[in-house]
C-alpha cells in the first residue's frame, strides 16, 4: 500500500515537473513583436500578466468576482518584487525623506527631498500629487514606493502619493473624489505643507493618468501641469487602431489587450460583467451620442502621420444594445469618467504626455495631446517606440530596469527642471 502510494505521489510530482518543464519553454519561444528591444525581460513580464488572467478566469469560473482581497495581496506583492530594489541591492534614497499622513480622509505618502534649494519664485517644494496606476482596482502606494522615492530623488519634487479607494469595492467615482479631496487639500493648505503653490503638478500612469486628467479638468488654473503616462481616457470606442493592434490575439496580452482593458473599465464604472460582449463589439454607446463624440478618436485626424505608428483605422460603432446603453452613456459624458470628451479644455493645465507604441492606450492619449493642442493648451508628446504599458515604472530603482523606460525618465526630468523651474542643468 506504501509503495502504490510513493508511486502516485512520484507521478503526481513528475508530472507537475513536466508541465513547469513545458511551460517554460513556451515562455522562451513564445512569438515577440518585432523590433521591440529588451525582448527577454518583457518575455517574463508578459508570463507574469498571463498568469494573473489565468487566476483572474479561475475566479470568475467559480463565481467569484475579480478584484477580491486574496487577489489583490498576490498582485500586489508580485508588483512590489518587479518595481522596487531587492534588499540585497542595498539600494537606499537618504536624500528622500518618507512620511505617511491623512488629507482630507484619505491616505497619503509624501516624499519630501532633504536638502532642496527652493525656486526663485517659491518659498516651499514644488510638488507633484500622483495617482498610481493598476486599472483602479490593482497596485498601491506601496508597490510604487521605490519608483517613486527614485522620481523624487531625481527631480527634486515633493512628490504626494495618494492611496484611494479602488473598485470593485468602490466603484467611480470613489478614486477621483479620494485624488480630487487631496489636491485640493494641497493647494489650500501649500503654506502649512511647505509647498509652492505656484508649482503643482498632478500625475498618473494608466487608470492614474485618468485621475490626473480628470482632477486637471475639474482645477483649472490651479494646477500648473498635468503628468499623464500611459493615460486611460475613454471608453467610447474599443476599436481605435491601438486596441485593434493588442486586441486578444496580439503577442503581449499580459501586458496590454482589450479584454485587459475592458475589464478595468467595467469594475471601475460598476458595470456587470454579463455586458462584457457588448463593450468588445463596440455595442455599448447609444449611436447618437457616439456619432457626436466619434471625432474626437477618428484616427485619420488625430493621430500624428510623421509617427507611423499603424496601418490600421479607428472603426467606428455602427450599432448598439440598448439593454447596456443606459448605463454607460452616463458615464461617458461624465468627464470625470472620461476626461477624453470634457467639454471645454482651453483652461485646463498644460500637458506632458508619455505614450508607448506597445499599448492599447497609445492612440487616445496621442488623440488627447492633439485635442488639447488645437484648444490652444501647450501638450508636450513624447511617444517611446520601444515602450508598453507600464514601462515608466522601470526607469531606474528596482532590480528590472530598461533603456527606454530610463529615457523616458531623463526627457520628463529635464522638462520639468526647464520649464517649471527655469533650469538648465543636465540630470
Amino acid at each position: 500500500m506504501m509503495g502504490r502510494t510513493l508511486c502516485t505521489s512520484l507521478c503526481l510530482l513528475a508530472g507537475l515537473l513536466a508541465l513547469m518543464t513545458f511551460h517554460v519553454y513556451t515562455i522562451f519561444h513564445r512569438a515577440m513583436p518585432a523590433g521591440l528591444a529588451e525582448v527577454e525581460k518583457i518575455r517574463w513580464l508578459d508570463a507574469l500578466g498571463r498568469l494573473a488572467r489565468k487566476g483572474s478566469d479561475v475566479l470568475d469560473s467559480v463565481g467569484i468576482q475579480a478584484g477580491v482581497q486574496p487577489l489583490k495581496i498576490f498582485i500586489n506583492t508580485a508588483f512590489s518584487i518587479l518595481f522596487n530594489p531587492l534588499p540585497w541591492q542595498r539600494v537606499a534614497y537618504r536624500n528622500i525623506r518618507v512620511n505617511q499622513d491623512v488629507y482630507n480622509g484619505v491616505t497619503v505618502s509624501t516624499y519630501t527631498p532633504v536638502q532642496k534649494t527652493f525656486p526663485a519664485q517659491c518659498q516651499g517644494y514644488p510638488t507633484i500629487v500622483y495617482f498610481h496606476g493598476g486599472g483602479w482596482t490593482w497596485l498601491s502606494v506601496g508597490v510604487y514606493d521605490g519608483p517613486l522615492k527614485n522620481f523624487a530623488s531625481r527631480s527634486q519634487f515633493k512628490i504626494i502619493a495618494v492611496e484611494y479607494r479602488k473598485a470593485p469595492q468602490n466603484p467611480f467615482p470613489a478614486a477621483y473624489d479620494d485624488c480630487l479631496a487631496v489636491t485640493k487639500y494641497v493647494i489650500e493648505h501649500a503654506r502649512q505643507l511647505n509647498v509652492c503653490k505656484e508649482l503643482i503638478v498632478v500625475a498618473g500612469d494608466g487608470a492614474g493618468g485618468n485621475l490626473a486628467a480628470a482632477v486637471a479638468i475639474d482645477l483649472p488654473r490651479l494646477v500648473r501641469l498635468q503628468v499623464l503616462i500611459n493615460p486611460a481616457l475613454q471608453m467610447l470606442n474599443f476599436a481605435t487602431p491601438s486596441y485593434q493592434d493588442f486586441s486578444e490575439n496580439s503577442l503581449l496580452p499580459g501586458i496590454t489587450s482589450s479584454d485587459k482593458e475592458i475589464n478595468n473599465w467595467m469594475r471601475y464604472g460598476d458595470i456587470d460583467m454579463h455586458h462584457k460582449q457588448s463593450l468588445l463589439r463596440n455595442r455599448h454607446v447609444a449611436l447618437d451620442l457616439y456619432n457626436a463624440m466619434a471625432h474626437m478618436i477618428d484616427s485619420r485626424k488625430r493621430l500624428p502621420v510623421h509617427l507611423n505608428l499603424t496601418e490600421n483605422e479607428t472603426i467606428h460603432n455602427k450599432s448598439h444594445n440598448t439593454s447596456v446603453t443606459p448605463l454607460t452613456d452616463r458615464l461617458i459624458r461624465d468627464p470625470r469618467f472620461n476626461p477624453m470628451f470634457a467639454p471645454d479644455v482651453p483652461n485646463v493645465a498644460e500637458a506632458y504626455i508619455i505614450t508607448s507604441q506597445y499599448d492599447v492606450l497609445r492612440d487616445e492619449a496621442l488623440m488627447y495631446g492633439h485635442r488639447l493642442q488645437e484648444s490652444g493648451v501647450k501638450a508636450e508628446l513624447h511617444h517611446y517606440r520601444h515602450g508598453f504599458h507600464g514601462f515608466f515604472l522601470f526607469a531606474g530603482g528596482g532590480w528590472i530596469e530598461f533603456k527606454e523606460s530610463q529615457s523616458a525618465m531623463d526627457h520628463l526630468v529635464r522638462y520639468l527642471n526647464r520649464e517649471l523651474l527655469d533650469l538648465r542643468t543636465k540630470v
